[in-house]
């Protein structure tokens, strides 16, 4: 598509589409702005329009996978009617998945390549729009009397901090419980709520 076929904003939309793409597939130091310039056929000062910086576009890309991360959570919350310890497990499932299927989008979210996240304020509302779906998951955990009604943003740093603990064991390939398939997988992961409801139970 030739440069000047972009609408305002579209260019900026498309950039960030195709670094995620890159991002995926070959991890943040696979991602140039020269790079994602040409698969649009689009000049390097075109990109400098929408994304001052590499490190501009990271974030950008980062945030997006704080909102799959979100949304994830969000549908989980939708679902009404459910088992509040299959509602549970559910949360916990689809972190992980978005996790471990998309690992080079969760370093970039969590592995320190954007050195100050605080100086880019969508990444920053992103993420802070993650945890708070996790907070109304923990809240809604205990109106159903799953787990005890301590202060909902301590336990919420709990299970945070246990899933992403171990997300890195799996993605750095330093779990000592491997998992060569996705049933011993899915077996880890109910270990691992099993785990974290010991230290959430109401009883």
């Amino acid at each position: 598509m030739a440069s000047d076929s972009y609408h305002h904003g579209d260019l900026k939309s498309a950039l960030l589409r195709t670094g995620l793409q890159i991002v995926d597939a070959e991890g943040a130091a696979g991602l140039t702005l020269q790079k994602a310039a040409s698969r649009h056929g689009v000049s390097a000062p075109a990109v400098y329009r929408h994304y001052a910086s590499k490190e501009e576009l990271l974030a950008a890309i980062a945030a997006e996978g704080f909102h799959m991360l979100r949304r994830a959570l969000e549908e989980n919350l939708a679902r009404r009617g459910m088992d509040s310890r299959v509602f549970f497990r559910r949360s916990v499932e689809s972190y992980i998945e978005l996790a471990i299927s998309r690992p080079h989008i969760y370093e970039l979210m969590f592995g320190g390549i954007i050195p100050d996240p605080s100086a880019h304020p969508e990444l920053r509302v992103a993420g802070h729009a993650a945890f708070e779906q996790l907070l109304a998951t923990i809240r809604r955990c205990q109106q159903d009397g799953l787990i005890r009604k301590t202060r909902p943003l301590v336990l919420a740093f709990h299970v945070w901090s246990q899933m992403h603990g171990f997300v890195m064991l799996q993605l750095s390939g330093q779990n000592p419980l491997v998992a060569r398939d996705d049933r011993q997988m899915r077996n880890l992961v109910g270990m691992m709520v099993q785990l974290l409801r010991q230290g959430l139970d109401a009883n």
